[in-house]
């Protein structure tokens, strides 16, 4: 009998074509807007890290201009105050008068690319001493100068306090002829009289010599609490640009960097760069970038759309400086939304044309298909009944029925209800890691073991077998046995897992049986077999044993002798070997040059320039052989110091309060205290009296709290120190309590911190030796004890035992 079929009206495929075509517009347009997001947002995260690298290098260079002007002062300082340090050169045959009454350096023979020129302003005194500090702080510019052509700021100079300065700049060779007449550099940033000792920064100005906007370090130089000028480095904000030219690979981008005045030092937005036309911060493009600038630090963020622009944040944390960035949004959409248009336009006209095909389809099968389309749907309904059969029967199994991705999650795309039974939680908790991911249940040190077993096997037969533990949901441990495979398209992975705790425990205790078998048997055995001994070969079997362990203590002494030694001795060399290196570098130079000058004078090609120029190089050399042997002294005197005892009358053994000696020790502390922001806390028990030298136990708190300062509170804003002293033992005893909460000391060195020259600051301005004196004066002087001991917390802290008298 056939079947009959109403005729399909002319209109329902083509409004089937047109919702078709609609659907699709509108999920494709949707999916289109996520792809620009998407892109915006790496376009964002990509600018914010560039703008984080930048403000990074910026700091860098900072920094090191800051430490490095700080250093400069330091050695200029010291060079005034030494009387070792007598200038061979005569002031008179390196200057010269000019018209305007200033005095600089003599042009013939003078190199701008190897010495540093002078300029001095009409007026100048020079004095003996003035044109001795004046060739002292040449040379040390000069020093500093030619040490320092491949770091990353300008030059190196010295203002005296007349307004005059001494200066080496490659760059700029002329610097000191260049400066017009009557120019002085008194009451300027760089030469401010009243300011306090320390590095400052000056604010973005230029210097009237070179014509160059620039940023400088400028540290003063103070003997004796009397100020006798600054000394610097100088960034070019050229430079400075230059370290910003990543930013410049979107149109319209711009950048501002700010100080911790929120005062612009910084920026390449040209109308900025003129000082005399400079704006506020708030007025920056109509307060565009002030408005952001506020968003960007309520929202504490590293970047924000603002008004169709880009703004990034970026902290220079050593000034506290900012650096903003800015580039408009508009231009990266437009270029995504290009990318799409192309493919958009191809993918609506493909669609389209299928859906026209489909539609004509569609009306020409329509009316012959209609019964086999309810054929269809009765075979989908058979099979959404036994997919549903199925299920239940999965869900029925005792064991884990999975499948999951092959990644690091192990990410869930199916699961039966085994699971809550295996693991306490619901299969929806790791289906797409929902709620975690079935990874984060593995025992820790199985999780690789599982990842590598289940690689390795599937790459060889595409099946596995595996056994680990997972973590239940209450804390227990479950043994699991996974067997799987690749599914049908290798997409990912099925299987079955299955809880085999039970067993593991019952295997568990068959080994403990077994063992505990064994171990009876043994035990029989050597019951049995002492039996059997009588008491002469026990007292033998005893003397050989008291000999092997007296010897193996003694060569464990010897080992432990001998590791402290071979500390001590690595130390030492590490100290020594630094300055015997400069040594022996300073004498090759010496020699290099003799032979240069020698070979000149065998061609009678010698200048006078020449010999000046090797003279000022040996006598360099020696000041630095000089400088060697004053560390080496210096180091000799500390480690002889290491076995020095504080003088006291046997006779009448001296008593001191301890908490009299900590009060007078916290005061002597007390301005470094405040500076660092450092609190310290006392509970001491008044009625403690110790027998000894005061001296002694005034150096062992003053060293351990100057290392808690130098340092444990090193990269820290703020600290806090405490002490206790107690009686122990029936008053026989007390225990003194020091501790911070510092970085610490680092296990490595812990069993060895005792031990000369093994410090974890050793080479970072540390000798190596305090905690070492530290020990011989608590045993040697008041016959106790001193241990460091490691907690939980982090610090440092010493419990110290000393004997009551």
């Amino acid at each position: 009998m056939g079947v009959k079929y109403r005729s399909t009206p002319w209109f329902v495929p083509a409004i089937s074509a047109v919702l078709v075509l609609t659907i699709l517009l509108y999920y494709s347009m949707l999916e289109q807007s996520k792809l620009i997001d998407k892109e915006l947002y790496e376009i964002k995260e990509q600018r914010a890290w560039q703008a984080a690298f930048i403000a990074e290098q910026i700091e860098q260079r900072l920094q090191y201009a800051a430490d490095s002007s700080t250093r400069l002062a330091s050695a200029l300082q010291s060079n005034f105050e030494s009387a070792d340090v007598n200038p061979t050169q005569k002031f008179t045959d390196l200057i010269q008068p000019y018209p305007d009454g200033s005095i600089r350096s003599r042009m013939e023979g003078f190199n701008g690319q190897e010495q540093a020129g002078v300029y001095l302003p009409a007026g100048t005194d020079l004095s003996a001493l003035q044109t001795r500090r004046l060739l002292i702080a040449k040379q040390t510019v000069e020093t500093f100068g030619q040490g320092a052509l491949s770091n990353q700021f300008s030059d190196t100079w010295f203002m005296n306090e007349a307004g005059g300065i001494v200066i080496f700049w490659p760059d700029e060779p002329d610097f000191v002829f260049k400066a017009k007449a009557g120019f002085s550099y008194k009451g300027t940033p760089w030469l401010t009289s009243d300011t306090p000792p320390g590095t400052y920064w000056t604010p973005l100005i230029e210097d009237p010599i070179p014509e160059l906007l620039m940023l400088s370090a400028v540290t003063p130089v103070y003997i004796d609490g009397i100020w006798y000028g600054n000394v610097g480095h100088d960034i070019t904000l050229q430079s400075l640009l230059d370290n910003a030219k990543l930013l410049k690979g979107a149109q319209q981008s711009s950048f501002i960097l700010l100080n911790e005045k929120s005062d612009i030092v910084a920026s390449d937005i040209s109308h900025l760069l003129q000082t005399e036309q400079r704006a506020g911060f708030e007025a920056v493009e109509q307060g565009i970038w002030y408005e952001a600038y506020q968003k960007l630090w309520s929202h504490e963020t590293a970047y924000l759309a603002h008004r169709s622009r880009l703004f990034t944040m970026s902290i220079i944390e050593s000034k506290g400086w900012v650096l903003l960035t800015s580039m408009p949004l508009q231009p990266a959409i437009d270029k995504i939304e290009q990318a799409f248009i192309a493919v958009q336009i191809m993918a609506f006209i493909s669609i389209a044309a299928e859906v026209m095909i489909l539609t004509l389809l569609f009306a020409f099968f329509h009316r012959r298909n209609k019964a086999y389309v309810k054929h269809l749907q009765d075979m989908s309904q058979n099979l959404s009944d036994e997919k549903l059969r199925y299920e239940t029967l999965v869900d029925k199994i005792p064991s884990i029925v999975y499948r999951c991705k092959n990644d690091k999650y192990w990410t869930m795309m199916y699961l039966n209800g085994a699971i809550e039974s295996a693991t306490g939680y619901l299969a929806e908790d790791f289906i797409q890691n929902k709620a975690l991911a079935f990874a984060d249940i593995i025992y820790p040190d199985d999780q690789g073991m599982v990842w590598q077993v289940i690689q390795d096997e599937l790459a060889n037969s595409g099946r596995f077998k595996v056994i680990y533990r997972v973590i239940h949901r209450n804390g227990g441990i479950r043994w699991m046995i996974e067997r799987g495979g690749y599914s049908d398209n290798q997409q990912s992975i099925e299987g079955v897992i299955t809880d085999i705790t039970e067993l593991k425990e019952a295997e568990q205790k068959l080994k403990v049986a077994n063992m505990t078998l064994d171990e009876k048997v043994a035990l029989k055995t050597a019951e049995l077999q002492a039996t059997n001994q009588d008491l002469t070969d026990k007292t033998e079997a005893l003397e050989a044993s008291l000999q092997a362990l007296q010897q193996t203590q003694q060569e464990l002494v010897e080992a432990e002798k001998m590791a402290s030694m071979t500390s001590m001795v690595v130390g030492m060399a590490h100290e020594i070997n630094t300055p015997l290196g400069n040594i022996a570098t300073a004498e090759s130079v010496m020699q290099s040059q003799l032979v240069g000058l020698l070979k000149t004078i065998d061609n009678e090609q010698l200048k006078k320039s020449e010999l000046l120029r090797v003279l000022d190089v040996i006598e360099q050399s020696l000041q630095s052989n000089h400088a060697s042997l004053v560390h080496l002294l210096k180091l000799s005197e500390k480690f002889q110091g290491l076995g020095y005892r504080h003088e006291t009358d046997p006779a009448t053994s001296r008593i001191f309060t301890l908490s009299e000696l900590v009060t007078s020790i916290i005061e002597k502390y007390a301005a470094k205290f405040a500076d660092r922001q450092v609190t310290c806390s006392l509970e001491l028990d008044p009625g403690i009296m110790l027998s000894g030298p005061a001296e002694a136990m005034d150096e062992v708190l003053s060293k351990l709290i100057e290392n808690s300062l130098k340092h444990g509170f090193v990269d820290m804003p703020s600290g806090n120190i405490w002490l206790n002293a107690q009686f122990s033992q029936n008053k026989r005893m007390i225990m003194l309590t020091y501790g911070d909460d510092g970085c610490g000391i680092e296990q490595t060195m812990a069993s060895n911190i005792f031990v000369p020259f093994a410090g974890q600051a050793l080479g970072k301005g540390s000798s190596g030796l305090g905690l070492s004196r530290v020990y011989n004066i608590i045993h040697q002087e008041f016959g106790g004890k001193i241990e460091l001991q490691t907690k939980a917390q982090s610090g440092t802290h010493f419990v110290i035992h000393c004997p009551v008298k």
